[in-house]
């Protein structure tokens, strides 16, 4: 799935903080744009001068082909993160996208369910879907604002929606009256979201899976998943997209 992937030295068109700690960047890189899916992701490279940082894995939370534009919502927890989120529009940043494996977008109706800042990415998944009903469960109110419209909250302080855990969302959902799952946050939020869906419903979930790397196109080898299958996977190629029958959840 990465044989279209290109290295684009990228104009920061916008770079701000939506939430604390959390920012947004918008990024012209026309090639990319052309190429990229929901659920894939670039490596963006944080400082091309004096501090030398590698290249850092972020999911695409928006595309806007005419303009030439990607976008991308990310929660700011090191040097790296810290370096992106501190470009300014005119800036160049470097990168190279669109990696791994997207979400399998078929038509009907979708099932949305985020864990924390899983939910950057689906924005432009319902760009591509025509819409859906999202679920997420945060820690907090923090980052509610980068929420699609709509969406139905569980914090962990109460502060915001429902008190508890995106699982608690789970209960009155009737799964056969969606097409598509998708599921993105914590390998054990999806866990429990996984071993919560009846059997049925195992083949209509897809999961995006989260994994340091280190190159982005499966060379390194430093992003195993389990698989159903035995043996192991590769998050930044064969994924980060799976469908939830082919992880091995017992090893995750």
């Amino acid at each position: 799935m990465n044989g279209g992937m290109m290295d684009e030295s990228a104009l920061v068109m916008e770079s701000r903080f939506v939430d604390d700690g959390i920012a947004r960047l918008v990024l012209e890189a026309p090639g990319i744009a052309a190429e990229c899916r929901p659920g894939q992701f670039a490596m963006l490279e944080p400082s091309p001068g004096a501090f030398p940082v590698t290249r850092r894995p972020l999911t695409f939370s928006g595309c806007d082909r005419s303009a030439g534009t990607i976008s991308f919502l990310f929660d700011v927890v090191g040097k790296g993160t810290s370096l992106l989120s501190e470009a300014s529009p005119g800036d160049r940043i470097r990168l190279l996208g669109p990696l791994g494996r997207g979400y399998d977008i078929t038509p009907g109706r979708w099932l949305l369910i985020a864990g924390g800042m899983g939910a950057a990415g689906f924005p432009f998944l319902l760009s591509r879907t025509g819409g859906g009903l999202v679920l997420a469960g945060m820690r907090s109110s923090r980052g509610i604002g980068c929420l699609p419209a709509g969406s139905r909250l569980a914090t962990e302080d109460g502060s915001a929606g429902v008190r508890g855990l995106v699982t608690d969302l789970l209960v009155d959902i009737d799964w056969d009256a969606f097409d598509s799952v998708a599921v993105c946050g914590p390998a054990p939020m999806m866990k429990a979201v996984v071993l919560a869906a009846p059997r049925s419903a195992a083949h209509r979930i897809q999961v995006s899976m989260e994994s340091g790397m280190g190159c982005g196109w499966g060379a390194c080898g430093g992003c195993p998943v389990p698989s159903s299958g035995g043996g192991y996977l590769s998050c930044c190629k064969d994924g980060p997209v799976f469908r939830a029958d082919c992880i091995d959840w017992e090893r995750v």
